[in-house]
């Protein structure tokens, strides 16, 4: 699936790559390919004595690589070679396991020793050797390419192999070439037309490239050349998802769940689908049932913190988040999780950690651009407000500023302002108040129709004339009145600011009275109960100050 998509974050994978072998009819295989994992070990295990079973040894070794239990898929490696110290395709194996370790060298070594047990020939040591390449964490473009030459080796020697032309377009995807990736996925098609792995991997393509109608169509024919095909099920909810039908989305998705194996994997990829699709209180239930038996899976221990964030209790969701930390590799973690911790601390008033787990995120995702607004939004908060714009400027490299980034740069120089004012340092505060004017002047310059820029820019020249003798407030509040007063449910609280300074202003500067009147009137309209205008009201009202005046 796509690789900037949000659920391929929190669950750390992507799209899975083709079996080594493609014998039509293996049973084994396609358990795995339906991810019906221990199903297909007890398959496997049963072929164990026989007399060639090499091929046995590495699947039930790759089944435990691919469900991240590296040591186990060694120990399988291992005992094939000892039942044959020529098993090529096992040597291979052992090469994925360095290989998945970071340990390339060593992998290499092993997939020397593969490749000259099998003199190079064999299509499916070519693959599983590729596939190594293929699903590195750190892979580089030089071994996909390596991973390309294995496998056209592979289909040279097998032109019939579709798991090698599947994996081959998994490269060629990863090397950002679509057309030849959908080149490979159809000659997959054109060997084994029932194969519905093939049409996952096209619809998967389709779903990269936002061709969301071709996608669906790939994934439903995988449905119907297999009903019980789950993988499908997951990836077509997982579009409905792209395409914003949540509704659909979720009910495709739980059919996954339903077919695919019960696992604590499965439960985890549908808490994070739930997750997704905002279901938190669901997403909780499925979670802490899973924690109950499988206390340190890292997915699970992710979405509680998570949930009790967007639930509104980050009491429990920072108790539960540094549960998480404690437990995880951190190796392991993604930017998500700094992300969530950061937003996590700044709830509980931490905000100088705060801005050092958001900083993170930034720097591992540097262009989810709304990561700039929590780490600015965590400095403004811990009184660094220098560090909060910065952040702003360092947004606006990525992304055009919108009203919003305006705003949210105006109020850090307005909360500078007041704290300098609170500090007795007058200067400084103007100083702050006349950048807020500055930046809040931006909305309205570029976006003149736009009401709250004109009030915003009525609230920071109100802190720059605080007694208002000046009037400097006036045309700005003016102005948002023109444009705001028709929709008085909207502006509401906005529209009794303005009101009340422009009353405030004739009453108490130019000592106008009448128009005072007009103005606390309209407060009175929107907020019966205001007390500022009662009072005001009272004193205009009274006829001792009436004659006085």
């Amino acid at each position: 699936m796509t690789n900037n998509w949000k659920y391929i974050l929190l669950m750390a994978t992507a799209f899975p790559t083709a079996a080594a072998f493609a014998q039509t009819g293996d049973a084994g295989k396609q358990a795995v390919e339906q991810e019906r994992y221990e199903d297909a070990k007890s398959i496997y295990k049963k072929q164990l004595n026989q007399k060639k079973a090499d091929n046995a040894y590495y699947a039930l070794g790759d089944i435990y690589l691919k469900t991240d239990k590296p040591d186990s898929a060694a120990y399988y490696f291992k005992q094939g070679i000892s039942k044959n110290d020529k098993s090529a395709i096992n040597h291979a194996g052992l090469g994925k396991v360095e290989m998945s370790k970071g340990n390339k060298a060593e992998a290499e070594k092993h997939f020397s020793q593969a490749l000259k047990y099998s003199k190079s020939k064999d299509a499916n040591v070519l693959t599983a050797v590729a596939e190594a390449y293929v699903t590195a964490e750190n892979k580089t473009e030089a071994d996909l390419n390596k991973a390309v030459g294995y496998l056209q080796t592979a289909v040279q020697r097998d032109k019939n192999n579709t798991a090698a032309y599947m994996l081959l377009g998994d490269a060629q995807l990863e090397l950002k070439k679509g057309g030849e990736a959908m080149t490979s996925y159809d000659n997959a098609i054109r060997i084994d037309d029932k194969n519905p792995n093939a049409y996952l991997r096209r619809g998967q393509l389709y779903t990269r490239s936002r061709n969301y109608t071709e996608a669906e169509q790939a994934f439903q024919k995988a449905i119907e050349i297999n009903p019980n095909f789950a993988p499908a099920y997951r990836d077509l909810g997982e579009l409905y998802y792209f395409a914003g039908q949540y509704d659909k989305a979720l009910s495709t998705f739980k059919k996954y769940v339903d077919m695919a194996e019960k696992t604590p994997e499965t439960r985890a990829k549908y808490a994070s689908f739930l997750f997704l699709t905002k279901n938190y209180d669901e997403t909780l239930k499925e979670v802490q049932e899973v924690l109950k038996t499988d206390p340190n899976n890292t997915v699970m221990n992710r979405l509680q913190a998570y949930s009790y964030l967007e639930l509104g209790q980050p009491d429990k969701a920072l108790q539960a988040m540094e549960s998480y930390l404690q437990k995880v590799d951190k190796s392991k973690l993604i930017a998500e999780d700094y992300e969530y911790y950061g937003r996590i601390l700044s709830k509980n008033n931490q905000h100088a950690k705060a801005t050092e787990n958001l900083s993170k995120a930034v720097e591992m995702a540097p262009d989810k651009v709304e990561l700039y607004q929590e780490l600015a939004s965590a400095y403004a908060k811990s009184g660094q407000y220098d560090k909060a714009i910065d952040v702003y400027n360092k947004k606006r490299e990525k992304l055009s500023p919108s009203n919003a980034d305006f705003y949210y740069m105006g109020n850090i120089y307005m909360q500078a302002g007041e704290d300098a004012r609170a500090a007795k340092n007058e200067q400084k505060a103007l100083e702050f108040f006349k950048k807020a004017d500055e930046t809040y002047a931006n909305v309205t310059t570029t976006n003149p129709t736009y009401a709250y820029g004109h009030y915003w820019r009525g609230l920071a020249n109100a802190n720059l004339d605080p007694e208002s003798t000046k009037g400097l407030a006036k045309p700005h509040f003016e102005e948002f009145l023109k444009l705001a007063s028709g929709e008085p449910d909207k502006y509401k609280a906005a529209l009794v600011d303005a009101n009340n300074y422009l009353a405030y202003y004739y009453f108490g500067v130019k000592t106008d009275r009448n128009i005072a009147k007009k103005y606390y009137q309209e407060v009175l309209k929107l907020d019966p109960n205001n007390e500022q205008a009662k009072t005001a009201m009272a004193e205009i009202n009274n006829p001792a100050q009436r004659k006085k005046k």
